[in-house]
């Protein structure tokens, strides 16, 4: 193994044809287990190709969900698979535009794809062309974790399937063609920089970030719209400073400002925003987390959304946190109460419990301390309700304290501003014992969205605290 220079080992392995690096910390055995000391590093890859259909779900009233895409081989046009993420919502709107002159009643390709559950096929004339990035090339041939980066000029007969790279330096790749300009705007918002490496090991660069939170953002402005907000921001990558702001500046320029009364009676300026553009306005601007206040800005001073944070000691075995998760869950379904799962991005995990706004910040957050102090009662050997450090060892502390007035807790779908680009992800409590609290990159949140949503209905139940 070598130690230190991931970043160009990493490269070097890409430009090799390989599949990617294996890293690992530096004194941890392998054991067979996904606990975040061993991790697989990928290699993604860039090729253009020909649209030939596009897809279309019962739940988006516009705009397409995923591009077919194909090759030609000796003048037959082959299916190789599709792509779904990447876009913004208005790429997609454009790109159902694009194509709807080029419809056409039957399938371009010579084995025509079938069509899923819940989707409808549209085939169009093979005539625009896509760049796309993706992981490797499945045995059957096809496309394996496909993003959408662009379209291309450049004739689709000419598109054939790219052998992998050699240890021949290869030609720089033409640049994708945004939809519409030749700048790089998204979702309205000219994007500075987008070149610049935000996260080095694997790297992505700030173009990536801003693209994710565009494509993201359907799943993640229902918890984030009109919730006062935290940022982390990290202009210049996470290998630099970041810093942490809750007060709006002449950089925020996509959110809304909303004057708040401190517990001192002190009036200062907060700030929250409401749809995509805002949130992608702030990705421009280096933001990488998004903290939100527990209440929506319409009811400031009801709570609706109570979240415990399970924050084990050092060196905990993954085992026990989970077991940690399966405790509270049952303690508030003896209560009555509906929760949900998301990954922290970090050492734990989050439970989050959804209200009808009908407390003050007092009741609530009294609440929350008393679920934390029934597990520590009647757990005092696993669990402790103490914020001190120092009373911790062994123990999982059940961060109760972030449903008071003014504190925050990083939304769903955010990402988490360390090394590997993890995103604190809503799960399903099945998946508790498949997923590890970081166990979910950038990469892994883009592919995950096109699945069934685990936090379905979060905000139809009328649990009420009284």
């Amino acid at each position: 193994h070598t130690k230190g220079n991931g970043a160009e080992s990493f490269a070097a392995a890409c430009q090799l044809g390989m599949e990617g690096i294996i890293g690992k910390k530096a004194h941890s055995p392998y054991r067979g287990l996904r606990n975040g000391d061993w991790i697989k590093i990928k290699c993604l890859r860039k090729q253009a190709f020909v649209i030939g259909g596009y897809t279309r779900t019962e739940k988006k009233a516009s705009g397409i969900s995923a591009q077919l895409l194909g090759v030609y081989e000796n003048e037959a046009f082959v299916y190789v698979g599709r792509v779904g993420t990447g876009f913004t919502e208005a790429e997609r709107q454009a790109l159902e535009a694009k194509c709807e002159p080029l419809k056409r009643p039957d399938a371009p390709y010579k084995v025509a794809p079938k069509a899923r559950s819940n989707e409808t096929i549209t085939w169009v004339e093979p005539k625009l062309v896509a760049e796309v990035q993706f992981a490797e090339w499945t045995e059957e041939h096809l496309l394996r974790h496909a993003s959408f980066q662009g379209l291309k000029e450049v004739p689709p007969k000419t598109i054939q399937r790219e052998p992998p790279v050699s240890d021949e330096q290869p030609d720089k790749p033409e640049e994708p063609m945004a939809i519409n300009d030749s700048k790089l705007v998204i979702e309205g918002v000219k994007i500075s920089s987008p070149d610049k490496v935000i996260f080095e090991n694997p790297p992505i660069t700030k173009e990536n970030v801003v693209r994710y939170y565009a494509t993201v953002a359907e799943r993640m402005l229902p918890y984030v719209r009109g919730r006062v907000l935290s940022i982390v921001r990290c202009p210049k990558g996470v290998s630099e400073a970041c810093f942490y702001k809750k007060h709006p500046g002449p950089s925020s320029k996509g959110v809304i400002t909303l004057p708040v009364t401190n517990s001192e009676g002190k009036t200062e300026e907060y700030f929250y925003l409401e749809d995509t553009p805002g949130l992608v306005s702030e990705a421009q601007m280096g933001t990488l987390e998004f903290h939100t206040w527990g209440s929506r800005v319409d009811e400031l001073e009801k709570p609706d959304m109570m979240v415990f944070d399970l924050d084990p000691d050092e060196g905990m075995e993954l085992a026990t946190v989970r077991q940690g998760v399966r405790d509270l869950k049952s303690i508030l379904e003896s209560l009555s109460l509906h929760s949900y799962l998301k990954t922290s991005g970090g050492k734990g995990y989050h439970v989050v419990v959804p209200f009808v706004p009908s407390v003050s910040w007092e009741a609530f957050h009294n609440f929350a301390k008393r679920v934390a102090e029934v597990m520590e009662n009647q757990w005092p050997d696993r669990y402790i309700t103490n914020v001190r450090k120092v009373k911790r060892a062994g123990k999982i502390f059940i961060d109760w304290i972030r449903n008071g007035r003014g504190a925050t807790s990083v939304a769903p779908y955010s990402l988490r501003a360390r090394t590997g680009a993890k995103v604190s992800m809503p799960i399903a409590w099945e998946e508790l014992d498949e997923v590890a609290p970081d166990g979910i990159s950038l990469v892994d949140a883009l592919e995950r969205i096109q699945n069934p949503d685990p936090w379905e209905g979060f905000f139809a139940h009328s649990q009420k605290l009284k």
